[in-house]
């Protein structure tokens, strides 16, 4: 009866140091912004926030944050910490990101290369931020502008919201558009 629990007290104790070994080296790498190598993936916590994933180890958690609005951050707690936890922090950055996106406006020149009814493609010119996102952008006629008409080849500079949809085309929401001059 000794014998089998001194068995199961070296095993105890070789687990929760192994398990204490395992805290330090990933919460080490956490706090350097890492992800955690003693941890494995929860399947079942990865969030469709933008990229944030929950990692198990042993005895801990690990969630690594990456939402849409910027909220990018890692966090090791218990088992018992909740993707919910850190709803205010993600709440401040979300607040944040949309006062950003509503004093905001993006442009880009290109060149229309088909024009539709209701919609147009525009090829953005090769020096323009927007072309490492895609290379064919589709905007939408705006309601406003009805009567007037774009050609294939025209040079045209288009201000949108800031959101690209990752369609192929892409996608934005314009705000408005007009003529590039050739002069």
């Amino acid at each position: 009866m000794k014998k089998g629990l001194k068995i199961i007290g070296c095993v105890l104790g070789i687990v929760i140091i192994l398990g204490l070994i395992f805290f330090v080296v990933d919460y080490n790498k956490v706090k350097n912004g890492k992800n955690p190598i003693f941890c494995i993936r929860n399947l079942a916590g990865i969030y469709m926030d933008g990229g944030t994933i929950e990692y198990f180890g042993l005895g801990y958690k690990v969630i690594d944050f990456h939402t849409l609005a910027g909220y990018d951050d890692i966090k090791i707690g218990s088992w018992f910490m909740d993707y919910n936890d850190f709803e205010e922090e993600m709440k401040e950055y979300e607040k944040r990101f949309e006062k950003e996106m509503k004093n905001s406006e993006y442009s880009f020149g290109g060149t229309i290369t088909q024009v539709e009814e209701n919609l147009f493609f525009v090829e953005p010119d090769e020096n323009e931020e927007i072309k490492k996102s895609a290379d064919l952008i589709m905007v939408e006629k705006l309601k406003i502008d009805t009567n007037v008409k774009y050609k294939i080849g025209e040079r045209i500079k288009v201000t949108y919201d800031g959101v690209i949809m990752t369609t192929y085309p892409a996608q934005i929401n314009a705000i408005k558009y007009e003529r590039i001059s050739e002069e």
